[in-house]
């Protein structure tokens, strides 16, 4: 029985399969950070130009205020 898993564990066919197996699994992985990555950097992209906006934004608004209240 023992010899049998010995020879089991050190067929180098069944190791060849799970060898290649691992690397498409490794593959997959690696895709799936990529594709995460990406989404990452997308959103912060976006973020980014809601700040930058929102800033340009406020910085209107207050100049407008502003210039109302010197106006009158």
């Amino acid at each position: 029985m023992v010899n049998e898993l010995m020879q089991d564990d050190w067929d180098p066919e069944k190791i060849i399969r799970q060898q290649d197996e691992l690397k498409v699994k490794l593959l997959r992985a690696q895709s799936v950070v990529a594709e995460c990555k990406a989404g990452l950097a997308d959103l912060e992209r976006k973020l980014e130009r809601r700040a930058v906006s929102s800033s340009i934004g406020e910085r209107q608004s207050n100049s407008a205020a502003n210039n109302s209240i010197r106006n009158e």
